[in-house]
């Protein structure tokens, strides 16, 4: 395992130290990990997010589609007004 030196705010640093203070990690590493898994798992679902994009800009929804995926929202409770 590598280890790097990282610069932090005072900010940054109370709230590190908070997370591990309450329990939330082992140790100040623990968090920084698990924190860089975090961000792993957000730059994931940004490229999946920005291939669908492609694909739908390549591929536009039909009317039929689109009035499915209306529906469909309705039913969730997540149309938009």
């Amino acid at each position: 395992m590598s280890q790097i030196a990282v610069r932090l705010t005072e900010e940054q640093l109370r709230l590190l130290d908070a997370a591990v203070a309450q329990g939330a990690f082992g140790s100040r590493a623990e968090a920084v990990r698990a924190a860089i898994g975090l961000l792993e798992v957000e730059l994931r679902e940004a490229r999946i997010a920005g291939s669908y994009r492609a694909g739908y800009m390549h591929t536009p929804v039909t009317a039929e589609e689109a009035q499915m995926l209306d529906a469909a929202a309705v039913l969730a409770g997540d149309a938009m007004l």
